[in-house]
C-alpha cells in the first residue's frame, strides 16, 4: 500500500530532498523495485524523518519559549514565530543527521572518491588522445578540455544564444584554442560568423531534446 498523497504533499522539501539523494546516490534501493516502489521507499523514509522532527520541533520550541520569554510574562507573537521557526531548523538538522547522514559511511564516501576520481581519470585521458590525434570534429561531442578562456569569448561573441548553442560554442572555441587556431573577439568578426553557421549546422543534424540545455 502506498503512503498517503496528502501526507506526502506535507513533508518538508529539505527533508525529502535530502532523503531521495542520500538514499539514490549513497544508501541506495531495492534492485529488484520498480520506480513506483523505489519512489514509495523514499516517500517512507521521508515521512518517518518528518514525523520525528516535528516530536523534536515540539521539544525545542517549547524550550526556546521558555528561555526568551521574561519570568512572569506571555511570549509575544514574534517572539511565538521566531521559537517556532528556529525549533523546526534544529529538530530538522538534528533529525537529518542522526537518523540520514549517519548512514553513509566512510568507507562508503571513499570507495565514491576512488570511483569519481578514477572517472576524471578516464576523461582527461580521452581528452589527451583526441586532442593529440588532432579530431578535427571532437567539438561536435564536447570531447575536449573545458576552457575557462573559451567561456568567455563564447559569452562576449554568443551572449544571447541558447544553452545548447553555447555548449558547442565553448567546446569548438576550446578545441580551436588548443590547435592554435585563430577565435572571434567580437559578434562582428567574419570568423564568428563562420563558426556560427558550423554550429547552427550540427544543431541541426544532431537536435539537442531541450535547445535551452547545455546538454
Amino acid at each position: 500500500m502506498m503512503v498517503d498523497r496528502e501526507l506526502v504533499e506535507g513533508i518538508d522539501q529539505q527533508i525529502v530532498s535530502e532523503t531521495q539523494r542520500i538514499l539514490t546516490e549513497w544508501v541506495g534501493l531495492g534492485p529488484g523495485l520498480s520506480l513506483a516502489e523505489k519512489q514509495d521507499q523514499i516517500e517512507r523514509e521521508a515521512l518517518r524523518l518528518q514525523q520525528m522532527t516535528e516530536a523534536a520541533a515540539e521539544m525545542f520550541e517549547a524550550q526556546a519559549l521558555k528561555e526568551w520569554t521574561p519570568p512572569g510574562q506571555t511570549p509575544s507573537f514574534r517572539t511565538k514565530v521566531q521559537a517556532r521557526e528556529s525549533a523546526w531548523r534544529q529538530a530538522r538538522e538534528m533529525v537529518l543527521a542522526e537518523e540520514l547522514y549517519s548512514q553513509v559511511t566512510p568507507d562508503m564516501k571513499q570507495e565514491k572518491e576512488a570511483y569519481i576520481a578514477g572517472l576524471d581519470q578516464q576523461i582527461q585521458q580521452e581528452y589527451d588522445r583526441a586532442m593529440l590525434a588532432r579530431e578535427s570534429d571532437r567539438w561536435k561531442t564536447q570531447n575536449v578540455k573545458p576552457n575557462t578562456v573559451a567561456v568567455r569569448v563564447v559569452d562576449r561573441v554568443w551572449m544571447h544564444k541558447s544553452g545548447a548553442f553555447k555548449a558547442l560554442a565553448e567546446s569548438l572555441i576550446a578545441q580551436r584554442i588548443e590547435d592554435n587556431q585563430p577565435v572571434p573577439a567580437t559578434p562582428h568578426d567574419q570568423l564568428a560568423e563562420d563558426l556560427e553557421a558550423m554550429i547552427l549546422d550540427e544543431l541541426q543534424a544532431n537536435p539537442p531534446d531541450d535547445p535551452q540545455l547545455p546538454f
